[in-house]
């Protein structure tokens, strides 16, 4: 165990928590920026959805404890493709995608994500492959600064303009 938490593989028990921290994400994210949607069904749709992509695509959903057993943190993963993005050499075109992470507030700045990111990477490499992406929102500024901790450098940045 790491200091006051663990890191383990998503078990099916774990489905509230995993819908409530998507919901905590999701709602953190709608703080951040008017265009994202609120979800009325607590995330159900989103954390199946996210499931079945887990399922399909060689992935993995990680769970972060505390030490009495409560779920803090999750991380979703799995093996994503751009086939038609002819600008990169070919094996640059797969790579592990983070799809979601998440830390509950009281545990931030405690390094639960840099063991989920761990996590992730671990995973990624039992895949072989060579590279992982993780999106943010620009705003997000200490998400940022953990990823760049858990070694994520800017690769491509994407402008957006209101009409």
């Amino acid at each position: 165990m790491q200091s006051g938490f663990r890191i383990r593989p998503y078990r099916e028990t774990d489905l509230p928590a995993l819908r409530r921290m998507l919901q905590g994400l999701q709602e953190a994210e709608c703080i951040m920026d008017s265009s994202r949607a609120h979800w009325a069904d607590g995330a159900a749709a989103y954390t199946d959805w996210m499931l079945e992509e887990v399922g399909a695509n060689s992935g993995a959903v990680f769970m972060a404890d505390s030490t009495d057993g409560s779920a803090i943190g999750m991380v979703s993963c799995w093996r994503a493709e751009d086939p038609t993005d002819i600008t990169v050499t070919p094996d640059s075109r797969v790579h592990l995608y983070v799809s979601d992470i998440f830390v509950v507030e009281t545990w931030r700045g405690q390094n639960v994500a840099a063991g989920l990111l761990e996590a992730a990477e671990r995973h990624g490499r039992t895949l072989g492959l060579a590279q992982m992406t993780i999106g943010l929102l620009a705003v997000n500024h200490a998400a940022k600064r953990a990823y760049e901790k858990s070694g994520f450098h800017d690769y491509e940045v994407f402008l957006r303009k209101r009409l």
